[in-house]
């Protein structure tokens, strides 16, 4: 028995010294890795370490933006207020209305919480005369015109102050008398080279749709539309008390549209003849895609066949920055715009022809040749291609899809094809409780009746439907 017992003591105390040693082990390797876990390449000093540098780095940026800001709006101060005398193009004070502030806070090493207010504005202040001012936004300059023919910006800075003190703002561009093409020569040295914008003034009382079916007897709706005006496009009315328009109808110079069958480079379309009579909707089962960004210049060949969907992505697509994103217009806006140019005198957008590319077209609108290409479309929609001028034939005005600005007789508030040329999208429901979505089409086109179809007219069409003659306007939204 005792023999036994012994032996149970021996092999006792073995496995507790194997139990000792892998206990030993097993510390020795936690060990390791907690110190790895600590001081190793990941561990915890390195990622404290990161973390405080982070946020030191986090601390130094927030003042330096405040400092920026600040500094700003110290600069904001030392600008002279704008009065009767103030020269137009002149940079002055910020109105108080214009403004945004926003709380900032900055923690310190030891823990502290500092609120500062910060003062910041999107826009630039610039004097248009008799003292008037127009918010600009920032990457954007002013051309020339005045609050009540229209003032002109460019996001190009080589076209700043170039109209200064000219109510009536050209295009500066020139065309070849030949083959009606753009003479990029003197386009260089006289034309407007950025995108341009029109600043139509409205206040938010002013700010909604107009029924013009009840200022004339003449019917101008096909369509029952949407008479709401969306809260949110007061946003920027409030504020700024207006908005910018595109100057011209969509342009394609900067545009490729391609299928995997067909690629079409619009910047390489110098004649009419060249210009393509396809499909140029990039929702329409088709696989069509757009590369680069559509433009507001004069000039160019308009974005025609194209449905509701492709017009609301390229418009979105122009502009997306701190400062101001594009839009594509809106039912409010275009009434907005017919008032604007109209003033006391409704009959400019509801009768008449004498201003816009229609189909049929009086002596006060002249189109020479050399002014701008076009392309003859029938009403079928095919494309027969020509330089020649608009002329009467049969006592008829031969007719077709026009470059944008093509002559200064489309032209009114220093905004260029509002009347015809294309039918424009726009954001304005029509048939509100139909399940088929569909959207208003406004201002006309060249195989249209000014007289039947004028400027304020409301057509419509479903979101899908593309035609040779439907084309459309970005806007741009002040954040």
């Amino acid at each position: 028995m005792k023999k036994i017992r012994k032996e149970k003591q021996r092999n006792f105390k073995g496995i507790t010294l194997i139990s000792l040693v892998i206990t030993i082990i097993i510390l020795i390797i936690l060990a390791g890795i907690s110190i790895n876990l600590i001081l190793g390449e990941n561990g915890l000093f390195t990622k404290a370490r990161e973390a405080r540098e982070k946020f030191l780095n986090a601390q130094a940026e927030e003042e330096a933006k405040i400092a920026e800001l600040e500094m700003q709006i110290k600069d904001n101060e030392n600008l002279p207020e704008n009065t009767e005398k103030t020269p137009a193009g002149t940079e002055v004070k910020v109105p108080s209305k214009w403004l945004t502030t926003t709380p900032a806070y900055i923690e310190t090493e030891k823990g502290e919480i500092v609120k500062k207010a910060v003062v910041s504005s999107n826009v630039r202040a610039v004097a248009t005369g008799n003292g008037e001012t127009v918010p600009v936004p920032k990457g954007f300059y002013y051309v020339g015109g005045t609050v009540s023919s229209g003032v002109v910006i460019s996001d190009n800075i080589k076209d700043q102050n170039k109209y200064v003190g000219q109510a009536n703002v050209p295009t500066g561009v020139v065309y070849n008398t030949t083959d009606g093409t753009v003479d990029k020569t003197s386009t260089e040295i006289e034309g407007l080279i950025g995108n341009q914008f029109v600043w139509i003034p409205v206040t938010e009382e002013n700010y909604k749709k107009v029924d013009w079916n009840k200022i004339s007897e003449n019917d101008y709706d096909n369509a029952t539309w949407e008479t709401q005006t969306h809260s949110s496009e007061l946003v920027q009315i409030r504020k700024y008390g207006g908005f910018y328009i595109g100057r011209y109808e969509a342009g394609t110079s900067e545009i490729t549209i391609s299928t995997g069958t067909i690629t079409v480079d619009f910047s390489g379309a110098h004649t009419a003849s060249s210009w393509q009579n396809t499909d140029f909707s990039i929702r329409d089962g088709l696989n069509h895609t757009a590369t680069g960004k559509i433009t507001s210049k004069a000039g160019e060949i308009p974005y025609y066949h194209a449905d509701y969907f492709t017009a609301l992505e390229l418009s979105n697509r122009m502009y997306q920055t701190e400062y101001v994103q594009s839009g594509l217009i809106t039912g409010t806006m275009w009434d907005v715009i017919m008032k604007f140019i109209a003033g006391d005198n409704t009959s400019i957008v509801t009768t008449g022809s004498t201003w816009g590319n229609y189909n049929e077209q009086t002596d006060d609108v002249t189109f020479i040749d050399g002014q701008g290409r076009y392309a003859t479309v029938t009403p079928s929609g095919s494309n027969t291609g020509s330089n020649d001028a608009f002329t009467k034939s049969d006592g008829e005005y031969h007719y077709g899809i026009r470059t944008t600005a093509s002559t200064e007789g489309v032209k009114q508030k220093n905004l260029y094809d509002i009347a015809g040329n294309l039918w424009e999208w726009t954001q304005e429901v029509a048939y509100p409780n139909n399940t088929v979505e569909c959207y208003m089409l406004r201002g006309g086109s060249f195989n249209y009746a000014y007289y039947s179809y004028p400027a304020c007219y409301r057509a419509y069409d479903t979101t899908t439907t593309p035609y040779t003659f439907t084309g459309f306007r970005p806007v741009l939204y002040i954040i």
